[in-house]
């Protein structure tokens, strides 16, 4: 776990299809209630990952989070776009489907999604497979949701996980210590 690391720099060669399959097997031991086992993946590589992450741009503009009038920029903004979507091997979009409309049972997959996204990462660094996490406004926008041909009524976006093996590994980032995050309490206390 201290080893991992969030690869920004990917090889070209893909990951087999075979140990993509085990890794999310591994990851599907995750805790999760009433064992509903919650998570969906679309899985986009080859040629489905320039279109994809034309959606994905096409989503930061309407969302404003790629903040350029001008036309020249916002293209050479879309080619430096394509070209990180295309150079990553697997971009793995994690979805599950609501059941109470953002209620408990939503929270409680939603949680079991995430510690299946966190197995699966730890089970593909220890084949030396580089994972990144990311999670931005985009998991909210209804067009795009029905733009990768799921409905924002039906389906809750989690993550997209960029997957590949890692060219350049990144250096540890040190963490806070855990007791800046613990309040003891006692019986006494409550």
């Amino acid at each position: 776990m201290r080893e991992r690391r969030t690869v920004l720099d990917y090889k070209p060669e893909k990951v087999e299809k075979g140990l993509l399959l085990e890794l999310f097997n591994y990851a599907s031991y995750a805790p999760n209630h009433h064992m509903k086992q919650p998570w969906k993946i679309k899985l986009y590589e080859d040629d489905a990952r320039s279109p994809f992450g034309e959606k994905v741009v096409n989503s930061y503009i309407r969302l404003g989070l790629l903040k350029t009038k001008n036309e020249e920029k916002l293209n050479k903004a879309r080619l430096a776009y394509d070209r990180f979507f295309t150079s990553v091997p697997h971009h793995a979009l994690f979805y599950m489907e609501k059941e109470d409309d953002g209620g408990y049972l939503d929270d409680e997959n939603f949680a079991a999604v995430c510690a299946f996204i966190q197995n699966f990462q730890l089970a593909a660094w220890e084949k030396g497979i580089g994972t990144m996490w990311t999670a931005k406004k985009t998991l909210l926008d209804e067009v795009f949701i029905r733009d990768i041909g799921l409905t924002p009524e039906k389906h809750k976006l989690i993550a997209v996980v960029q997957i590949g093996y890692p060219n350049k590994i990144p250096r540890m980032k040190e963490r806070a210590p855990i007791e800046e995050s613990i309040e003891w309490i006692k019986e006494r206390d409550i």
